[in-house]
C-alpha cells in the first residue's frame, strides 16, 4: 500500500545488550519468496484479512451472478477474488521494489501485513523524480491489473463465474489505485506530494511536511465518508480503521520531518565524548575515578598496542551497585567494537543517522584518519534531535 524507505524509519536504538547477545529479530511473517534477492513476507494478519474479505464478498458475488449457484460455488469464487486481492497487493509492492532496485537502492524486504503492504529500502531516493517514480509505480500496477480485468470482461459473460471474478478483482484494483494516490502520507499519493513540492521548491523537508498534513486531511475525509456513506456495519468500521492508520502514519511522517530539521550540522566528531583509554583488567571503580580526574565521560578498553577493542557500556554501569564497582574489571561491563560500531568523525546529518540505524548500539567509537578521537553515545545524538526520546532512554536505564 505504501513504500517505506529504510532511512525513514527512525527508531531509537541503543539497548543495553551487545549485538552478539541480542536475540535475532523475528521475521515479520512467513517467507514466501523473493524479488531479486529481497525476501517477501506474508504476515498471519494478511491471511486473516483475506479470509475476512472472502466472507464479505459472498453476498455481493451471489447478487452479481445471473446463473444459479450453490453456496459452495459462491464460496470458491469469493476465495478466488480474495486471493486475487492479496496477489494484487503483492504486485503493488513488487512494483515499488523493482523500481527502487532499478535506481540502485537496496530493498531489504517486502511485507504484506493485514490490509497493507510495505517495501523497505535504503537509502532514500536522491532526487524528486526518483521519489515520484518509486511511489507512483505501485498504484500504477494496480491500475494496469484493473484495466486488464475490465478488458477481460469483454471476452466473457459479465455475470458468469469468470466474469464475476474479473469484475471484483478489477474493482478492488481500481479502488487500490485511487486510494493509494490520495494525497497524504503514508500513502503513495503522499510521496507524490513530497516529490512535487521537493521538485518545485528544492526542499524535501517542506515536501515531507506537506505530505504529512495531507495525510491528516485524508484521514479526516475517511472519517466523514465513513459516517455519512457507511453509517452501519463493516464499511463504517473499515473506514475508521483506515483513517486511524493514515493519521498515525501522517503523525510519524511529521515527527520524522521535525527530526530531520535538526540533523544539519550534527556530526560524529562534534558529538563524541572525551574518552579515557584503559586496560581490560583495570577495576571499574578505578577507571571511573581516572575518567573523572581528566574530565572524560566515556571509557574505551585498549589492547597491548593501545588500540580500542571495547567500549564501556553506560547502561551496564548504571545498573551495577556502586559497592561492586571496585571488584569488577572494566572489561566486564564493556561491549566489543563490532561491525558498524566505528564511525568516521566527518559523518554528519542523514549519513550519520543512516550509519547508526544500520548497526544499533548504545556507544560508538569515533575515529579520524584512523585514530580514535572519542566515543559517541547514542543518547547524545538522540538528545540533539529528539529531547523527549532521550529523556525516556535515560529514565529506562
Amino acid at each position: 500500500m505504501e513504500d517505506q524507505p529504510g532511512a525513514a524509519r527512525h527508531g531509537v536504538p541503543g539497548g543495553a545488550e551487545p549485538p552478539e547477545r541480542r536475540p535475532a529479530p523475528r521475521p515479520p511473517g512467513m517467507r514466501v519468496g523473493h524479488v531479486r534477492g529481497a525476501p517477501i513476507f506474508v504476515s498471519p494478519l494478511a491471511v486473516v484479512f483475506a479470509a475476512l474479505v472472502a466472507s464479505l464478498l459472498i453476498d455481493p458475488i451471489r447478487d452479481h451472478l445471473t446463473i444459479a449457484a450453490t453456496d459452495g460455488h459462491v464460496l470458491v469464487l469469493s476465495l478466488l477474488v480474495s486471493a486475487g486481492f492479496l496477489l494484487s497487493l503483492l504486485a503493488h509492492e513488487i512494483g515499488h521494489a523493482l523500481t527502487a532496485q532499478r535506481f540502485g537502492l537496496h530493498v531489504r524486504s517486502v511485507t504484506l501485513h493485514g490490509f497493507a503492504g510495505f517495501t523497505e529500502f535504503e537509502p532514500e531516493p536522491a532526487t524528486a523524480a526518483r521519489e515520484f517514480l518509486i511511489a507512483f509505480v505501485g498504484p500504477a500496477v494496480n491500475g494496469v491489473i484493473g484495466g486488464l480485468c475490465f478488458l477481460g470482461l469483454l471476452a466473457v459473460p459479465d455475470h458468469g463465474s469468470v466474469g464475476a471474478v474479473l469484475f471484483f478483482i478489477g474493482f478492488t484494483n481500481a479502488a487500490l489505485f485511487v486510494f493509494n494516490l490520495a494525497p497524504g502520507l503514508p500513502l503513495d499519493g503522499g510521496r507524490v506530494v513530497v516529490a512535487a513540492v521537493w521538485a518545485i521548491g528544492h526542499d524535501k523537508l517542506r515536501g515531507l511536511r506537506a505530505g504529512a498534513y495531507g495525510g491528516f486531511v485524508v484521514a479526516g475525509a475517511l472519517v466523514v465518508w465513513g459516517a455519512t456513506k457507511n453509517s452501519d456495519g463493516f464499511g463504517a468500521l473499515y473506514s475508521y480503521v483506515l483513517a486511524g492508520f493514515v493519521a498515525f502514519g501522517a503523525y510519524q511522517s511529521l515527527r520524522s520531518a521535525k527530526v530531520r530539521e535538526r540533523l544539519p550540522g550534527l556530526s560524529a566528531g562534534r558529538l563524541a565524548r572525551r574518552t579515557l583509554p584503559v586496560e581490560a583488567a583495570v577495576p571499574l571503580g578505578e577507571a571511573l575515578r581516572r575518567a573523572q580526574e581528566v574530565g572524560a565521560t566515556a571509557v574505551a578498553v585498549i589492547d597491548r598496542d593501545g588500540t580500542p577493542v571495547k567500549i564501556m557500556n553506560g547502561a551496564s554501569v548504571d545498573a551495577l551497585p556502586e559497592h561492586r564497582r571496585p571488584w569488577m574489571a572494566v572489561d566486564e561491563v564493556s561491549r566489543s567494537i563490532g561491525p558498524g560500531m566505528t564511525l568516521q568523525a566527518e559523518l554528519e546529518g542523514e549519513d550519520l543517522l543512516a550509519a547508526v540505524q544500520r548497526a544499533p548500539a548504545a556507544e560508538y567509537l569515533v575515529v579520524q584518519r584512523g585514530r580514535p578521537v572519542g566515543v559517541l553515545a547514542m543518547v547524545d545524538l538522540v538528545a540533539r534531535i529528539d529531547p523527549a526520546a532521550a529523556a525516556r532512554m535515560v529514565s529506562h536505564r
